[in-house]
């Protein structure tokens, strides 16, 4: 009955349908209508709306579900990235002692390893989800990052690997080391072929990493990219250097032929602009890698050969107005001058008066930077004293001049260990990547300065910042400096310790340079060689320390202030110029158990301003340096 019921009711529809169509057609033979369509009610209209929403909600329900599908298939494939660049993380730490190892067979599987990790990963973030993906606000630039650096890990381990562990290889400290102290320079240039591939694919990753937006980096993100880019960032411009310079590098290690340097050391205790008394020296020769220690040699020396107390080089007389009289006469003070290259050219020009000797080049450096050296070579035994990276400084700066009266004791033990550490610096027997950490250390902290004949060679310490040079422009640098000369004639200043800060005024387009200075000396110091041997005609004790202040402004800027105004003692103010910079001194004291404040302002050129590069006297301890955000403005970025 049912199945009846359903079948007329469809039936009875079916023919109303068909009714209501024939009299809304109307007779065709006679062209009547039957049923007026106006007579009649319009039918209700179904409503379109909710099957249109509906189509819509169950297009974006599909379209939501399609991005869950998405985002959890990104989710794993990051996974899989993440674990295969830990993966190569690790197995990259291995090299150096599977190269030690000299396990051939370790290094080439390990390479595989890693090529293969880098190259599935770099794949997966190349793909179009990846791509996709970094375009979404946030999230895309994370996404970006990883997909960045993994790219640039894949360049790396693919075009650097390879010739970079050959290199390494080759260069095993234990077969380089020369009988009798140098280097074996034949790895070195065959590596010259592989160094320029390295030196690319580090220069391609660093394009890459280049533009990821730190700035929109989770924590999450931010610490594991930053670490990459760090090592990329530090890594690809000194590998540019020594692609670029390693022809020249070989030749400064005498790979064409026998070069002769000076080796000058300043001893901070008497302290000086670039960094104290340069008394004593050593002569070095270096001929396909191989050190010979030629000669040493002490202010001494140009007494007995009559050459001390002479002027031999042509310096400004506004340049000499700024130091003592005794600045370009006696070997002792020519590193008054806080330009290394007007230090260089007095002892060229004084050596050539005295032996007829002109070098190839001159390195100037601090018991400081021997302690940075030993504590990567070694401790060294000298006449029964053993000296260590922590003991280097205060045996040569202090403790020698209390256990050596006689100043031909204290020169003949000086003169010993000069020897004896030469021998153990050259002598090759340590990592080269971990002295190069130590050096690196010693020119940040303003200790190191070379300079050479050769203008390659000068050209590449320009270009590392350790030619110790004033500035002639602020383009590259804006440079500001305040120096340190002893005036007492001691060695109180190993006792001196000073910090460093500046602030700026950038309406005014000043800047404002303060140095806190305080003497530190013990009352347990008797030698006379430290004692300040001056101090008594001017009515100070001893333990006085009197420093020649220098206030250096760069090219185009003045010195308007100085604090104090005026020397402590009269006849010490002094003004000049040298390469162009301006510069005022001024005489202050500062007593023992003391702090004595001075600062500079300094009124800045116009025109655009490099990096601000604030330069001061390196003492035998660490200088702290702060500088004010308020300088950011001036200069187009602060060191």
């Amino acid at each position: 009955m049912g199945d009846s019921l359903r079948r007329h009711n469809r039936d009875r529809a079916s023919n109303g349908r068909n009714d209501e169509d024939a009299a809304l057609r109307g007779d065709e033979e006679t062209g009547t209508a039957l049923i007026n369509p106006a007579d009649t009610p319009t039918p209700r209209r179904r409503r379109a709306w909710p099957w249109v929403v509906g189509g819509v909600l169950g297009v974006i329900g599909g379209a939501a579900a399609v991005a869950g599908i998405l985002a959890a298939t990104l989710a794993v494939q990051a996974v899989e990235v993440r674990d295969d660049l830990l993966a190569s993380k690790a197995t990259l730490g291995r090299l150096g002692s599977l190269v030690e190892a000299k396990d051939e067979a370790g290094l080439q599987a390990a390479a595989d390893d890693v090529s293969a990790r880098t190259s599935r990963a770099a794949a997966t973030v190349q793909g179009p989800l990846w791509q996709a993906a970094a375009d979404i606000p946030v999230v895309g630039a994370n996404i970006d990052a990883v997909s960045r650096v993994t790219r640039a890990v894949d360049i790396l381990v693919r075009e650097a690997l390879p010739p970079g562990i050959q290199m390494i290889s080759d260069l095993d400290i234990k077969k380089l080391a020369l009988e009798g102290g140098g280097f074996d320079l034949q790895p070195f240039q065959q590596a010259q072929s592989s160094i320029p591939v390295v030196s690319q694919a580090f220069t391609d990753a660093k394009a890459e990493t280049d533009g990821i937006r730190s700035d929109q980096l989770l924590d999450v993100v931010a610490g594991p990219v930053g670490e990459i880019r760090d090592v990329i960032d530090r890594t690809a411009p000194t590998l540019d250097i020594v692609n670029r310079y390693l022809p020249t590098l070989l030749d400064m290690a005498g790979g064409n032929g026998s070069k002769t340097y000076l080796i000058i050391f300043q001893n901070n205790a008497e302290i000086r602009a670039t960094g104290g008394n340069p008394a004593a020296s050593i002569i070095m020769k270096v001929d396909q890698g191989k050190f010979d220690l030629l000669d040493q040699a002490s202010s001494a020396t140009f007494y007995e050969e009559g050459t001390a107390g002479q002027q031999f080089s042509d310096i400004p007389a506004e340049t000499l107005g700024l130091y003592p009289s005794t600045f370009a006469r006696y070997s002792q003070d020519y590193t008054m001058t806080p330009s290394f290259p007007t230090t260089v050219q007095l002892f060229q020009d004084l050596w050539t008066r005295t032996s007829g000797e002109r070098f190839d080049g001159v390195i100037s450096i601090d018991p400081v930077v021997l302690s940075h050296m030993l504590a990567v070579a070694g401790p060294v035994d000298v006449a029964g004293e053993q000296i260590t990276s922590d003991n280097a400084v205060k045996l040569l700066l202090s403790d020698a001049y209390e256990r050596f009266p006689s100043g031909r004791d204290s020169d003949a033990f000086f003169s010993e260990v000069s020897r004896t550490v030469f021998t153990h610096l050259t002598a090759g027997k340590w990592d080269p990547s971990k002295m190069l950490d130590a050096l690196t250390q010693s020119a940040n902290e303003q200790r190191l300065f070379l300079s050479f004949t050769d203008e390659q060679a000068q050209q590449m310490v320009r270009e590392l910042g350790i030619d110790g040079a004033l500035r002639v422009d602020n383009v590259t640098t804006t440079q500001v400096g305040t120096y340190l000369n002893d005036y007492s004639v001691g060695k109180l200043e190993y006792h001196l310790s000073q910090s460093v800060s500046a602030t700026c005024d950038a309406t005014a387009r000043t800047i404002t340079t303060t140095t806190t200075l305080t003497n530190s000396i013990p009352n347990s110091i008797q030698s006379r060689y430290t004692l300040g041997e001056r101090n008594g005609n001017f009515g100070l004790p001893r333990t006085a320390m009197m420093l020649d202040v220098l206030f250096f402004a760069p090219p185009g800027g003045q010195v308007i202030a100085t604090d104090p105004a005026t020397s402590e003692e009269s006849g010490f103010d002094r003004s000049g110029s040298q390469d162009g910079n301006s510069a005022l001194s001024r005489l202050v004291v500062v007593p023992q158990g003391g702090t004595r404040t001075v600062s500079s302002t300094v009124q800045l050129p116009q025109g655009p301003l490099g990096p601000l590069e604030l330069r001061h006297t390196p003492t035998a301890s660490e200088t702290p340096v702060t500088i004010d955000s308020s300088c950011d403005s001036l200069f187009s970025a602060s060191q």
